[in-house]
């Protein structure tokens, strides 16, 4: 999905801040360990994968847009960067590696999201987690409304792919949940 430069700065200067509020109880709900390797989808300029480097054995981030890569957050030895379309990867590839796989605002964007699902309920062991940060309906930005999840329908979709809900927070503009591969 294409987005003008105007919404596309608006988008990220008021995420910007939001992130940093919301990273810590995140974290704190996703439980990382030192064996965990996560797999961080969209990744964008590296802020969570950076945050998840200092946690984890490993974070694969993949994002299409490898300029992003460029940036200071990515200098953490641990993160292996991937420039590549997540539904194009998924053709080859498999997160059978994973424990954990981590979107932060960028499921809702992704044309495949069908493909990725069935991809991860394939590859993923059990136990392992799919973990998500979205834009609640009643946020004043971020991408159309038209393309966003609320809580319900996102965790119809994800559950039928065998996941079963195990946290969830409700921040002002996002919401975050994350899954367990049942």
């Amino acid at each position: 999905m294409e987005f003008d430069n105007f919404h596309f700065m608006k988008h990220k200067n008021a995420n910007q801040n939001l992130r940093g509020e919301m990273a810590g109880r995140v974290i704190e709900l996703m439980n990382l360990s030192k064996e965990d390797t996560i797999f961080d989808i969209g990744a964008g300029d590296g802020f969570y994968s950076s945050k998840f480097a200092d946690l984890c054995k490993k974070v694969v981030s993949i994002e299409a847009y490898g300029k992003n890569f460029e940036g200071e957050l990515y200098a953490e030895d641990n993160i292996v960067k991937i420039e590549a379309d997540i539904c194009e990867w998924i053709k080859i590839n498999d997160f059978s590696e994973a424990t954990h796989i981590f979107f932060s605002n960028s499921f809702h964007d992704m044309e495949c999201q069908d493909g990725i699902l069935d991809k991860i309920s394939s590859s993923l062991k059990k136990g392992g987690h799919l973990d998500l940060i979205e834009f609640n309906l009643k946020a004043t930005f971020g991408p159309p409304k038209n393309i966003r999840f609320s809580k319900e329908a996102l965790k119809s979709k994800v559950e039928k792919y065998g996941f079963e809900e195990k946290e969830y927070n409700d921040f002002e503009n996002h919401y975050f949940i994350s899954f367990e591969k049942m």
